[in-house]
């Protein structure tokens, strides 16, 4: 569910900080099959006490400043097991450090044992098929952790965290149901999963034990960490418009859950169970209206509307891989960096969709967008107006 006012304060967030991209995740809630029943296996987790500690990681890139990670906490630092079937909860603020990025939780969180595997799997899935690192040497924040002290009542329990080139991924806990969202840019990743919540926070608030059976899966879905940390991923290796930026994330959603589906059992779930959908879009798909569309960016779409740039650009990179490779984006966006586009996203300047759309055609051919509009006639994609429907087997 997307909702207008956790938009809002992500927004602002975003705004204070100057980052690049602000990108939201949901799943439709008249689709979700759920269990009321929570898991009450024993917490199997290890943990390791940090108290006023300061730790210190040295660059070994000798052209390029690596901020080092530093930070002064009094939190506790854990670690989970692996264990698919082990469930650990969190009674106050603690974090987790992976080689890639921290986890910093908030009370009220139940992760089970192999949630940071899968996690790692994600991420190395998402680099390796678009040949583009999370933790480039030469990224810099522009400040610390982003201050989501929205999300604490005003506290910030991150305060002076230093994580180099690492990526806080803040796990929230919407205890009184304010409809926060999931969302990833280049700074930072948030995940507000219910399912994720733990039994005494689900519990508590009428609104989510009253419905929990359509608004709480009796699984993990993957899709959605996939989703927001490839808008980590691309937002630190370049700029791209609304279509891109969106259709690449719904893209790899769907691909790296199921490239790691067979290895990962949990993310292997995923994949079985997850209802694969599409948004309708505002008029059909079709050579002579394609490109005009892309240089648009579907910019008249509001939050409360969002949607089509989603399962346009999903599309479009569905039918870029399939008749130009597997490095078609990698491509794409090493031509963007050459038009020096000035800005970020929701503020590049002013022709920067033009260049974008210039971009494709360098890379792909001056009919590249004809091409795509003929392909989704032929493969009935993009052709509905109304609601949401289900994805032809295929795609």
């Amino acid at each position: 569910m997307k909702r207008i006012k956790a938009l809002s304060i992500l927004l602002m967030a975003s705004m204070f900080a100057g980052n690049m991209l602000l990108c939201s995740c949901s799943k439709p809630a008249e689709t979700s099959n759920t269990s009321a029943e929570e898991t009450t296996t024993a917490a199997t987790t290890t943990t390791a006490a940090t108290t006023s500690e300061e730790t210190t990681e040295e660059s070994t890139e000798p052209t390029n400043f690596i901020p080092d990670i530093s930070f002064t906490t009094d939190y506790e630092e854990i670690t989970l097991d692996g264990d698919p079937d082990s469930v650990f909860v969190s009674t106050d603020y603690c974090y987790l450090e992976s080689d890639k990025y921290f986890l910093l939780i908030e009370p009220g969180i139940k992760l089970p044992g192999d949630y940071a595997d899968n996690l790692d799997a994600i991420i190395d899935e998402i680099e390796k098929e678009l040949g583009m690192e999370l933790c480039t040497p030469d990224y810099e924040y522009s400040h610390g952790i982003i201050d989501n002290s929205v999300y604490y009542d005003g506290f910030n329990p991150w305060d002076n965290w230093s994580l180099g080139t690492k990526l806080p991924i803040f796990l929230i806990a919407d205890e009184t149901d304010e409809g926060l969202i999931s969302c990833g840019d280049s700074e930072f990743a948030c995940f507000v999963e219910y399912e994720l919540f733990s039994d005494e926070i689900w519990n508590s608030c009428p609104s989510y034990y009253e419905n929990t059976d359509w608004r709480r899966l009796d699984y993990i879905d993957y899709t959605t960490a996939a989703h927001e940390l490839t808008h980590s991923i691309t937002g630190r290796n370049g700029k791209m418009s609304k279509i891109v930026t969106e259709g690449i994330a719904e893209y790899m959603g769907r691909s790296v859950i199921e490239a790691l589906a067979s290895d990962h059992p949990s993310i292997g779930i995923t994949y079985e169970r997850h209802y694969r959908y599409d948004n309708g879009v505002p008029e059909p798909v079709n050579a002579d209206n394609a490109e005009s569309i892309f240089l648009d960016d579907y910019q008249e779409i509001d939050a409360a509307g969002r949607g089509a740039e989603y399962v346009y650009g999903r599309y479009f990179w569905q039918f870029l891989f399939e008749n130009y490779g597997s490095d078609a984006y990698f491509k794409y966006n090493e031509m963007v960096k050459s038009y020096h586009i000035e800005g970020w996203y929701g503020y590049y300047e002013e022709g920067a969709n033009q260049k974008f759309t210039d971009a494709a055609k360098a890379v792909f051919g001056d009919d590249v967008f004809e091409e795509f509009g003929d392909w989704c006639v032929e493969n009935d994609a993009l052709q509905s107006v109304d609601g949401v429907y289900p994805i032809p087997e295929d795609y």
